[in-house]
């Protein structure tokens, strides 16, 4: 029983060569930095590879890279410091990628030169084809010899689509001081409906408009600029625009420019006559309209038979406004009847002369 009672821990352990269990952790200091490193070059190539291959180092394939080299650590002591350096290699390697140096660096002078011919190229077709096709239209219209009427003032009977009213013309020879004036209103019970005015010029082609304006009861006023200096017709509306040749007229002026046109002539016109003018409107529409003459014939003006030159403008296209003029020679081809309708509608504008006062 004594000899069972010895304390066999107090002898020096002996010496082994098998190292105890407990000196097993050296492997586990080791092991964190072998990972980060493992890590870093995972990291470096990764971002190597997207660069030598022209893509852009994304932020979700670094952290899974990143998730990837943390699941390897199977021992839990390890997992802190794998996760920690993880952490710091993404949150360094994700805010500077090589994409945005990438397109952040100058593009060289022959690529920048392809983006910006397309602005170029494309804005050349659009005013070249406007104004050559103005231009050709233009070429068609000769310039006349002209003889300007003394001012008038016209009175008509309006008739518009069932409705009737009253319209007044009112023609100013200002040519002494270089101008002229001229102004068509029409008015249904008593309303204004409409107003075209014309001002500008006199030249040796005769009337030269500078501006013509178009108002309509409930819509707001549009304009013709006839841009002398400039050499050009533009719109206060629409961007439209058509070079300004000699003889081009408005949509009123041609009225009184027809009529000069004749009153220069020593002989009547004959039927089958074609005399052209560039005419452009408020709306950005400008073409050349063709007066066909249709012989002379007798209205009835207030009872009274009055010989006129009938000269119709035929429309060219669907919806195109169709003009028919009767100008009286006795009175300096002044306008009597002035008749305007719409091709393929029933809209129709009709003014007979009432009365006619002529400034002697």
């Amino acid at each position: 029983m004594r000899f069972a009672v010895l304390s066999m821990p107090e002898r020096s352990p002996p010496v082994s060569c098998h190292p105890p269990a407990p000196v097993a952790p050296p492997p586990l200091r080791i092991l964190p930095p072998l990972t980060a490193l493992s890590l870093v070059l995972l990291m470096h190539a990764a971002a190597w590879q997207g660069v030598a291959g022209n893509a852009p180092a994304r932020r979700s394939d670094l952290v899974v890279s990143a998730m990837q080299v943390r699941t390897v650590a199977s021992v839990p002591a390890a997992a802190p410091a794998v996760a920690t350096v993880a952490a710091t290699v993404a949150a360094v390697a994700v805010p500077a990628p090589a994409a945005p140096r990438r397109a952040a660096a100058p593009a060289p002078a022959e690529e920048l030169q392809p983006s910006d011919a397309p602005t170029l190229v494309a804005a050349a077709p659009a005013a070249s084809s406007v104004t050559t096709a103005a231009a050709n239209e233009a070429e068609t219209a000769p310039v006349y010899p002209t003889r300007l009427p003394p001012s008038a003032l016209l009175r008509f009977d309006l008739r518009r689509s069932g409705f009737s009213g009253r319209s007044e013309l009112q023609w100013q020879n200002l040519s002494a001081q270089g101008q002229y004036q001229v102004r068509l209103e029409g008015s249904v019970a008593g309303f204004r409906v409409f107003t075209w005015a014309s001002q500008g010029r006199v030249d040796k082609a005769g009337i030269a408009p500078l501006r013509f304006t178009d108002e309509r009861r409930g819509k707001s006023l549009q304009a013709a600029n006839f841009q002398r200096e400039a050499g050009k017709i533009t719109f206060s509306g629409p961007s439209t625009e058509y070079p300004l040749l000699a003889g081009a007229q408005d949509r009123l002026s041609w009225m009184i420019q027809l009529g000069a046109v004749l009153n220069a002539r020593g002989a009547p016109p004959a039927a089958g006559e074609r005399l052209s003018f560039f005419v452009a409107g408020a709306k950005g529409e400008g073409e050349v309209w063709h007066f066909v003459g249709q012989g002379l014939q007798t209205l009835s003006l207030q009872d009274q038979p009055t010989p006129a030159w009938r000269f119709v403008r035929e429309p060219r296209k669907p919806h195109d406004t169709r003009i028919e003029v009767w100008l009286d020679p006795a009175r300096h081809y002044l306008p009597v009847r002035y008749r305007q309708s719409s091709d393929g509608t029933s809209d129709v504008l009709d003014l007979i002369l009432q009365e006619m006062q002529i400034a002697s």
